[in-house]
């Protein structure tokens, strides 16, 4: 049997949200709550320079200047928070990979199923990265809101009256239980629009093989299924601005509704004040961004939620779990160990497990026909195995040195230098099976060696370089390989 789980346990968005907590995350809420100060000092600043100006404006001119440094090093706090963001951010983005990488490890038997990696892979590829700085912008951009209105409202409420702050108070309120009484049904709108975003992305990694080859036949049968897929992102997108857009225009209205009749409230109340109704007047434009503050906080709110709900995608998919069916689906009747003249039959993987490990060094050839389970006998050796076998996959995306090193052809494009001699634009696939064996052979230590189709696309020259590379690692240490051909 298989020594793999078929179900693990999940990660859940709180284990995600911890990849965030930093120094830089700490001094960019410290430069928000900064920033936010220094807005509301300069709230109070302008209805210290209104009524100064009702007084006969002998302090006018300092007011200004005050009002200036501070307003611009509120500014340039919040633009420094932003780097520091992006900082938390990027870090996140690396410790999602990397546990990633450690959660999956030990499950190559995931490596064949279709359904799993068109799942999972959008997520590695831009899905979470682009989750991850949409939730840091969002989140970042609500702090900054929200820290900037509470502050100013409670220098409003000090300075000209408190019924202000309870107007604000009131709206974020309102705004927060209507979110939380539509969140089901909203969160449940963005995971379809993710679900099906990830379904085009997907469906766009087989775009290059379907439009290069030329077949019509096949170019058809990709198109058909890409506009199927359109056209239920286009539905579930549209479906999302309803629901945020909707969402946003009651809240703005309801905001605007509340603060305006309390400014009217405030003026026929206190008519005769003077010196109110001056900080009311001077402060109006900061009234109205206020407001507009509100208004924003209801949109990024949505935008916040959308985001945590694609949080949860990238949770739910950091362990994708193999196929409980697996076990059943391996056929090994037909299949045959051949090392040397010895030939067995093999119908399970411990009977395979128990040929490789009769002897530390040499070749055993695993022969079968077509669909006989050879490349899922070396999946399960894998799994069995773990970090005592280095698997080299017949569908080979793996990371070589060499690899990392082919000349990028936009470089041979400068016209400026002729002398300079022009580098192959890459290997072909012949040059990348030979480079990636010399690696194996000069940079690993395995004590199993697992080789799927090692000789898929070399010729004769090339596979007798390939086959004595294969044999210093036989020498060395057990090495299991499907070839169609026999071993010369």
């Amino acid at each position: 049997m298989i020594r793999e789980d078929t179900v693990r346990e999940p990660f859940t968005r709180a284990q995600f949200v911890r990849f965030f907590w930093c120094g830089p995350l700490y001094v960019t809420l410290t430069l928000l709550v900064f920033e936010a100060l220094l807005s509301a000092a300069t709230t109070w600043l302008v209805i210290k320079a209104g009524r100064d100006v009702a007084a006969g404006g002998e302090n006018l001119v300092n007011d200004l200047i005050w009002i200036l440094i501070v307003q611009c090093t509120s500014y340039a706090a919040g633009a420094v928070s932003w780097i520091y963001a992006e900082r938390a951010g990027m870090r996140a983005f690396g410790l999602y990979m990397a546990r990633f990488a450690r959660d999956n490890r030990h499950h190559p038997t995931l490596l064949a199923d279709r359904h799993a990696r068109e799942q999972v892979e959008p997520f590695l590829t831009s899905e979470t990265f682009h989750t991850i700085y949409r939730l840091m912008y969002e989140v970042e951009g609500q702090l900054k809101v929200f820290l900037a209105l509470v502050f100013n409202a409670i220098v409003l409420g000090a300075e000209i009256d408190g019924l202000l702050p309870l107007a604000y108070g009131t709206i974020f309120t309102t705004l927060v239980i209507l979110q939380i009484l539509v969140r089901k049904r909203v969160t449940e709108i963005y995971l379809d629009s993710q679900r099906w975003n990830n379904r085009v992305t997907a469906h766009g990694y087989t775009a290059w093989d379907n439009v290069f080859s030329g077949n019509k036949y096949n170019l058809h049968l990709w198109f058909k299924t890409f506009k199927e897929r359109a056209r239920g992102c286009l539905r579930a997108a549209i479906m999302v601005i309803v629901a945020r857009e909707g969402l946003s225009a009651a809240g703005a209205i309801f905001g605007l509704t509340i603060v305006f009749i309390t400014l009217a409230y405030i003026a026929f109340r206190d008519a005769g004040n003077v010196a109110l109704l001056i900080g009311l007047a001077a402060t109006l434009p900061r009234q109205i961004d206020m407001t507009n503050e509100v208004h924003q906080l209801a949109i990024d709110f949505n935008d916040v939620l959308a985001a945590w709900t694609r949080v949860g995608g990238i949770a739910a998919n950091m362990r994708p779990d193999p196929d409980p069916n697996f076990n059943r689906r391996i056929k090994f009747d037909r299949l045959t160990l051949r090392e040397g003249g010895e030939v067995q039959t093999v119908e399970t993987v411990d009977d395979a497990m128990r040929l490789v490990l009769a002897r530390q060094t040499g070749r055993v050839n695993v022969r079968g026909g077509n669909g006989s389970g050879k490349s899922t006998l070396l999946a399960a050796l894998k799994a069995q195995i773990r970090n005592r076998a280095y698997y080299w996959p017949t569908t080979d995306r793996l990371a070589f040195r060499f690899a990392a090193k082919e000349p990028d052809p936009a470089l041979d494009e400068d016209e400026e230098a002729p002398k300079r001699r022009r580098r192959k634009g890459g290997f072909s696939s012949g040059e990348r099976q030979i480079k990636s064996l010399q690696e194996i052979v000069a940079h690993t230590d395995a004590p199993i060696y697992l080789l799927d189709e090692w000789d898929a696309n070399l010729d004769g020259p090339n596979r007798a370089a390939a086959n004595a590379l294969v044999e210093e690692l036989a020498s060395r240490a057990r090495v299991i390989e499907i070839s169609h051909r026999d071993a010369t």
